[in-house]
């Protein structure tokens, strides 16, 4: 296994804007639908940001297929399914993907993304990741071998190419949204770049805790976009990440406290690949494959060519007590301080961005640091029912991540 197949792992699994205001009421009941029965031939009614027409098929009256409404400032608006989210036995967590057709029919920037989710009980966050148009069709098929909405996708965007170990080429982080993150207007002279044919997947981590009935978990996201009138920078997105090596407190115990049962645990409410993660993030940050159980997480990451550097997002979950992220340039060794947390709140993830941009080069690095209390586990309700466990690196609520989401173009 290559060190260049690691980052890519990295880059793909890791894996998340203000709600949106002014999107049109839900106008109607759950029952309007494309092909639904309706009563009176040319009544219109908006879900959500698609717009229905009774029309007349056949002998019936029904509802036409959802016409995509516009939001105020905005170009397009795209919707994933209504859905239900169901976790494997043992965990509350479920990572779903849909796939979403934005009709690029030529080169196109976008300058700013807003995802929205309807229903903050059991939205944990949502990333939007690039499907280039070469690998649309085959992830069409994926998406048609389920008979519920979308497919499972613990890890990655799960189709075909985009394995543990492999997932780059297929797919690419676009946006995210997670509580409290800001509506992702990208800096002024810069836009994510698309070609004709290229669309979108949106992996959304739902979290589902006991007592929630159908009707409370179901939930679906709004992606609105706003594309730049000319050609600009193509900004991207850079994830560095450290792996998390959290021991229960002293006056914690039980089977998961030991990291192997953890890692067990992980997988089976998960996914299989999730308990090579932490292996992964591991060797790419340089420590030992034994690691000794630290407060605290990190990790350096070089770079391997002249970037600008506009700003950062960190993330982590409900554990976390501070992350910060910072570029050292690496002829000087001055260290520049990108985005940080001194006390960190799970409600606040906006991206920081950069009032001058940094100008970097090879050789230079960003880094992340975090740290971690697990005594939070006995002041916060997620944890009531759960037994204490050894924390890694994981997609699940009660899991923890260090990440920093670095956007940045090319000189």
């Amino acid at each position: 296994m290559t060190m260049q197949r690691l980052r890519l792992f990295i880059t793909s699994l890791l894996v998340g804007v203000l709600v949106i205001f002014g999107l049109q009421a839900f106008a109607a009941t759950t029952t309007v639908k494309a092909g639904a029965a309706c009563s009176k031939v040319g009544t219109t009614t908006v879900v959500k940001t698609l717009k229905y027409t009774c029309i007349k098929s056949g002998k019936k009256l029904i509802w036409s297929k959802g016409e995509i409404v516009k939001v105020a400032g905005q170009d397009l608006s795209l919707v994933t399914p209504a859905y239900v989210p169901v976790p494997p036995s043992g965990g509350t967590d479920e990572y779903r993907c849909f796939l979403l057709d934005p009709k690029f029919a030529k080169e196109t920037f976008v300058k700013s993304v807003t995802i929205t989710p309807d229903n903050m009980k059991v939205s944990h966050h949502g990333i939007l990741y690039r499907v280039s148009a070469a690998n649309v069709q085959v992830t069409k098929s994926l998406d048609e071998q389920s008979e519920a909405p979308g497919w499972s996708c613990f890890g990655d965007t799960g189709i075909p190419g985009a394995t543990a170990f492999t997932p780059a080429s297929p797919s690419s982080w676009i946006s995210f949204w997670a509580p409290g993150g800001n509506f992702k207007t990208y800096p002024e002279g810069t836009g994510m770049r698309f070609t004709q044919g290229d669309q979108f997947i949106l992996q959304s981590h739902f979290m589902v805790m006991p007592g929630h009935s159908d009707k409370d978990k179901r939930a679906s996201m709004t992606v609105a976009l706003a594309y730049a009138k000319s050609t600009v920078a193509d900004l991207k997105t850079m994830l560095v990440a450290a792996p998390i090596e959290v021991a229960c407190a002293p006056n914690e115990s039980g089977p998961l406290c030991l990291r192997a049962n953890a890692l067990a645990d992980l997988a089976s409410r998960t996914s299989d690949k999730a308990a090579l993660q932490g292996t992964g993030l591991l060797i790419i940050c340089g420590q030992s494959l034994r690691p000794v159980p630290s407060p605290i997480s990190e990790c350096t990451q070089s770079i391997n060519s002249s970037i600008t550097i506009y700003g950062a997002t960190p993330h982590m979950h409900q554990l976390g007590k501070s992350i910060e992220i910072v570029y050292t340039n690496g002829s000087t060794g001055v260290r520049t301080e990108i985005s940080s947390r001194p006390l960190w709140n799970f409600d606040d993830q906006r991206t920081d961005w950069l009032s001058k941009p940094i100008t970097a080069n090879a050789g230079d690095s960003i880094s992340v640091r975090c740290t971690f209390d697990v005594g939070l586990r006995s002041q916060l309700p997620l944890y009531k029912n759960l037994s204490p466990n050894y924390v890694v690196w994981g997609e699940g609520t009660r899991d923890e991540m260090c990440l920093a989401i670095v956007n940045y173009t090319n000189q």
